[in-house]
């Protein structure tokens, strides 16, 4: 009987094979259905930002290890003059996101940096500054320089609410510490790089004179005396800058303690010599400077009859190029103080950056709205096509910005790459019937890699 039924037994066992196979095929195209979903969805999750990185130039083979500076200078040289000139801006953030014309500005127009303010930053709420700022990274071709004053003390303080209080210039000058004004700069540091800011618009270097009043620096400057505002100020840098994430920036140059003028509201105006200046307002400057510890300037609105009695010293290019270039050897950014402020010489913000270009600065903080994008770009570019400015000063200013970005790790810096190494051969003796052998062939160059 058993083997009467065998050929009934193998048709059982055939057909349940098919059902089998029919099972796994149908859990398979289940899998694939779940797995176009969930990137169908995550794709909906990010559409609101989408990414626009920059693609990064593949290098020539080299047998050297390039520089940042050398880099920057490609990564220039494959960019538009309309993209060169928004490197070189930094718009005014307005509120607790980011509004849709200025992500505009960062991700069509590119823009190079944004500040944040005390107004954009939700009170205790550190979750919100760092989603912020992710959201603007997000969107960048090329990563932001996001800036904030934070200087502590009394007066400007923009993390108080989410860290606490910092010191201030006053607290590190009264100390007169090196070490105390390190670790302040340091701790600043960490609370900047933990909500995603890399440019501290600190310290403030001005020199308090107890004759003058200015209500606009109370609170934010380390000392009367010259030689400890630089000695506070380098040690308070070398703490911000230990780990290259963060850096500082010296201001207000050419110096406000002689004026009772906050620029915010009016232009201040001193009457004083080159002489005068060099012999007290330049003392911490230069002796900073000397310390090869100063990546930025912001120099601000203040009018120096004696040295330029048409131009503030933010669109001074006897100021800017002559002394802080020139006289004190100034090598790193120079960064306008935001020229919403200087509105009242000059309205159009489209010459205001074309004058403070002319005059030497890289970055130009300011621009609220697309619309002010575009008229500075179209009143560079048109003033590079008539003769009155050259492409390589925009040129010089975009590679000083990349070379910095590269330094802080904002922009990859290729690293060069063996890409094949042969194998070495024995080495053994010809037999005089066989042809002599040939040398091995050259092992294969050195190349980047992105």
């Amino acid at each position: 009987m058993a083997v009467k039924d065998r050929p009934t037994l193998q048709a059982a066992r055939r057909t349940r094979w098919r059902w089998l196979l029919l099972m796994g095929a149908l859990l398979v195209l289940l899998a694939r259905g779940l797995l176009a979903a969930g990137t169908l969805l995550g794709q909906a999750n990010v559409g609101a930002l989408p990414v626009a990185t920059a693609v990064l130039p593949t290098l020539p083979p080299s047998v050297h290890q390039i520089t940042p500076a050398e880099y920057a200078a490609i990564l220039t040289g494959r960019m538009s003059l309309a993209d060169e000139v928004a490197q070189m801006l930094m718009l005014d953030e307005n509120g607790y996101q980011l509004p849709p014309e200025q992500q505009q500005m960062i991700q069509q127009q590119h823009v190079g940096g944004a500040l944040l303010f005390g107004s954009d930053i939700a009170s205790g709420n550190g979750q919100q500054v760092q989603q912020l700022n992710a959201s603007m990274q997000h969107v960048a071709s090329y990563k932001l320089f996001i800036a904030i004053d934070q200087e502590g003390g009394s007066a400007v303080d923009r993390l108080a609410s989410i860290v606490g209080p910092t010191p201030g210039e006053p607290a590190i000058g009264q100390r007169d510490d090196p070490t105390y004004a390190r670790s302040v700069g340091a701790t600043t540091a960490k609370n900047l790089e933990t909500y995603g800011f890399n440019l501290n618009l600190a310290p403030v270097v001005d020199i308090d004179e107890p004759t003058i009043n200015n209500p606009g620096l109370v609170g934010r400057r380390y000392s009367s005396d010259p030689q400890v505002i630089a000695q506070m100020a380098n040690a308070y840098l070398e703490g911000l800058q230990a780990d290259g994430k963060v850096i500082g920036t010296l201001k207000h140059f050419p110096g406000l303690g002689s004026s009772s003028t906050n620029p915010d509201y009016a232009l201040p105006v001193v009457n004083r010599s080159q002489a005068q200046l060099d012999g007290h307002e330049f003392i911490p400057y230069r002796e900073l400077i000397a310390q090869r510890n100063v990546q930025a300037i912001m120099v601000t609105h203040i009018l120096l009859p004696q040295i330029d009695s048409t131009y503030p010293a933010s669109l001074s290019p006897k100021i800017i190029t002559g002394l802080l270039r020139g006289d004190l050897g100034f090598q790193g950014l120079i960064i306008t103080d935001d020229l919403q402020r200087i509105r009242s010489f000059e309205p159009d913000i489209g010459q205001a950056g074309l004058l403070a270009i002319e005059a030497g600065a890289d970055i130009l903080i300011g621009p609220l709205f697309p619309q002010d994008v575009t008229a500075i770009v179209t009143d560079v570019t048109n003033a590079i096509a008539n003769g009155q400015l050259t492409k390589a000063r925009i040129d010089q200013s975009v590679e000083r910005i990349f070379t910095q970005k590269i330094k802080m790790g904002l922009i990859p810096l290729p690293h060069l790459k063996v890409q094949g190494t042969p194998t070495p051969r024995p080495t053994r003796t010809p037999h005089p019937t066989t042809p002599t052998p040939q040398p091995d062939p050259a092992p294969t160059p050195l190349a980047y890699k992105s």
